[in-house]
């Protein structure tokens, strides 16, 4: 069996993570119009449906917030009317209950786990040496205060990996998942350059590996992140 962490970027924050046989599609859901991040592609998006490489298997879906570059419920529901998971993983946010897509998979059987306070610190073991656990945090920017905002920590055998998606760094400092080392961190271009120059992040966060992500390919890129990256790095 291959222990190795296969992370694949998908687009804008989506990955494909695999790990011994169990694939996890994060993310990837989406149809970002009108943000200014990239857009999951017309092509991509066929062979997501239709299973192509490398999507022939996809085990679980894991969503961190109903924003248009994360997560768009009617999308995830074609996904769902197409091929098959073993649990989706989404947050509880009132847009995604009143588009009726949490009603649909419970009359469909289709096992979900819908992250609430009720759900924080609960570590689910979907394969027997890989656990997800979801916990809420503000979402970035005063303007977004009302979005139901979840981190994931994963672990892949003795690997933590912590995905802070859109996280408030300027509130949340991270300092009670740390207890345990962390493997690898996944953050964005704004986070990342807030932990390099100290500055708006109180916390600390020790990984062997801090992965940029939620980053717009060249040509998308109108705001300048990919060069925010290169000045931090």
């Amino acid at each position: 069996m291959n222990h190795t962490l296969r992370v694949t970027l998908i687009a804008n924050a989506g990955l494909l993570l695999e790990y011994e046989g169990t694939t996890i599609l994060l993310d990837s859901i989406y149809d970002s119009t009108g943000v200014p991040f990239s857009n999951l592609s017309p092509d991509l998006w066929k062979k997501v449906q239709a299973g192509e490489e490398p999507f022939q298997e996809i085990d679980y879906l894991l969503f961190t917030h109903a924003y248009p570059d994360h997560f768009t419920p009617e999308l995830v529901r074609t996904y769902l009317s197409r091929r098959s998971a073993k649990c989706v993983f989404l947050p509880d946010d009132d847009e995604i209950e009143s588009c009726g897509l949490t009603a649909w998979m419970r009359e469909k059987d289709i096992p979900h786990v819908v992250l609430s306070d009720q759900t924080a610190g609960e570590k689910y073991w979907i394969a027997p040496n890989i656990s997800v656990q979801g916990f809420r945090t503000l979402h970035i920017d005063k303007q977004f205060a009302s979005v139901r905002h979840y981190c994931y920590i994963l672990t892949f055998g003795e690997k933590r990996v912590l995905i802070t998606a859109d996280a408030d760094y300027f509130s949340e400092t991270f300092e009670s998942i740390q207890r345990e080392p962390l493997y690898a961190v996944f953050m964005n271009p704004m986070f990342f350059a807030a932990l390099r120059n100290k500055r708006f992040f109180s916390g600390e966060l020790h990984a062997q590996h801090l992965c940029i992500y939620h980053i717009p390919f060249a040509e998308d890129d109108k705001f300048g992140m990919r060069k925010m990256v290169e000045l931090n790095m």
